[in-house]
């Protein structure tokens, strides 16, 4: 998160309605590979540890990897290379990823009831508090119920503090119409903000403030391909969702967007560019780390290749 804070003040963007929906392309961004390959802990059997040192020839000290991270990397990379041969194409990991972003999204969405129910307690009113939020979020990092009952701030733990201080901020976006509780569809859009149809209606939005030249609530080829955004006026600001070439971006419109091909991309169609559910994101994230890690430039990647970015 600080490096996306980072990013955005060096970017300099003038106004905050801008910088919004860049912070939700970013962070969506940024959780993509945490979601395809994720780090953490496991308690797989020792057997499958063998499976990944021995087998696959690894050395977790050599690239710099959590033993427990190298085996999850392994798995995924396992279900990723459908055809068993050890090397993954282009192809291969971009379905994987996107999998694995629509199997996120539909759990989020799924769980978020059943989530919200279990927070709102005291009162049981329809509602989420910041207070009551605050003490299921201690509790599920495993802090006492006294812990839990201090102020907060009294705590000299730095990373709590720095955890309450981020949440808050997203606590307050997704906040339409109380700052002091959330709505079930806040609550989502505050926990997967990725998950929610309020945020992308939101990016839309932004999309056609900024490339809607003249104001018909649709895009042509050029509004899209146009190189700077309404209200930008630095060159070094641009079009955050765009890609890079300008025939590039015609080609994105005319292949990815414009799908009933009539010369104009409506709500429906930028809706669709949008949900992260689309394959242009997973194809977009393979394409990434394949320019990192296929240093041989043979079009495929290997598990040593993977672990060597770690």
């Amino acid at each position: 998160m600080g490096i996306i804070i980072k990013l955005l003040r060096n970017m300099k963007i003038p106004r905050w309605s801008t910088v919004l929906p860049v912070l939700f392309y970013l962070l969506f961004i940024t959780c993509i590979l945490l979601i395809a390959f994720p780090i953490g802990t496991t308690n797989k059997a020792s057997k499958q540890e063998n499976h990944v040192e021995e087998g696959a020839n690894l050395n977790s000290a050599k690239y710099h990897i959590d033993k427990n991270a190298l085996l999850e990397l392994t798995n995924a990379f396992e279900k990723a290379d459908t055809n068993g041969d050890k090397h993954l194409t282009m192809q291969e990991l971009a379905k994987f990823i996107n999998f694995k972003i629509r199997d996120h999204i539909d759990n989020a969405i799924r769980n978020n009831p059943t989530t919200f129910v279990e927070i709102d307690q005291k009162p049981r009113d329809g509602l989420v508090s910041w207070d009551e939020y605050q003490t299921y979020s201690m509790r599920q990092k495993g802090l006492t119920e006294k812990y839990v009952q201090k102020s907060l701030f009294d705590t000299s733990d730095r990373d709590v503090k720095e955890s309450v201080v981020r949440e808050k901020a997203l606590w307050m976006e997704a906040a339409r119409t109380d700052p002091l509780s959330l709505t079930l569809d806040e609550f989502l859009s505050f926990r997967h903000p990725e998950s929610s149809t309020v945020n992308l209606l939101n990016l839309v939005d932004e999309i056609l403030r900024q490339f809607d030249l003249d104001g018909d609530d649709r895009l042509t080829e050029s509004e899209f391909t146009d190189v700077l955004p309404i209200g930008v006026a630095d060159a070094n600001n641009r079009k955050f969702i765009l890609s890079r070439s300008e025939r590039e971006r015609k080609e994105e419109f005319n292949k990815i967007i414009d799908k009933n091909k009539d010369g104009k991309a409506d709500r429906g169609e930028l809706l669709s560019y949008v949900d992260p559910r689309h394959p242009r994101y997973a194809i977009q994230e393979a394409s990434t780390l394949f320019s990192l890690a296929d240093k041989n430039g043979d079009r495929v990647l290997t598990l040593q290749e993977m672990c060597r970015q770690g």
